[in-house]
């Protein structure tokens, strides 16, 4: 009889054991559904930011007159980054591609087919515009998208600032 009585008093305990594990998984699971959701939005304006933030350098970098032009190379949009070396044109194209925003650089005369270029990171479109010493940019992955307006401080080629 005292062996059944010591059983029946475990029983509880025992429950209130499996409630806890249950409680604890329930909100396992909880927390790694919050941290998957905030995981994804963070990707998505990773991104969107570091792409934006890219081209913000970029553009500043080749800063100077003449330097910079959005251009249409069949259906990509591009931006197109002159400079030169040893009195030899050249150009740095950065253009969404596949899925991804790409840069390729080249001579000033060649042609390029979009799939040459480096991948850089995940993109789904980019935009390029230029009006009146400003360059916009737009850029898109999934549902996320950023935007910028950059204000030239171009000088002539060859002048010191």
């Amino acid at each position: 009889m005292k062996k059944n009585t010591r059983f029946l008093e475990t029983i509880p305990s025992l429950m209130l054991f499996f409630l806890f594990l249950a409680c604890l998984l329930a909100t396992l699971l909880a927390g790694a559904k919050v941290y998957q959701g905030v995981s994804s939005v963070l990707d998505e304006q990773y991104s969107t930011t570091t792409c934006i933030n890219y081209l913000t350098a970029k553009v500043r970098h080749y800063d100077q007159q003449g330097d910079i032009e959005p251009r249409k190379i069949g259906d990509t949009n591009a931006l197109a980054l002159y400079e030169s070396y040893d009195g030899q044109e050249f150009v740095t194209y950065i253009y969404a591609f596949d899925g991804y925003l790409m840069e390729l650089f080249c001579s000033a005369e060649g042609e390029f087919l979009p799939e040459d270029g480096q991948q850089i990171m995940l993109i789904d479109s980019l935009e390029v515009t230029m009006e009146n010493g400003m360059v916009s940019i737009y850029c898109k992955r999934l549902e996320e998208d950023a935007f910028t307006v950059l204000a030239l401080h171009s000088v002539e080629k060859g002048a010191v600032s």
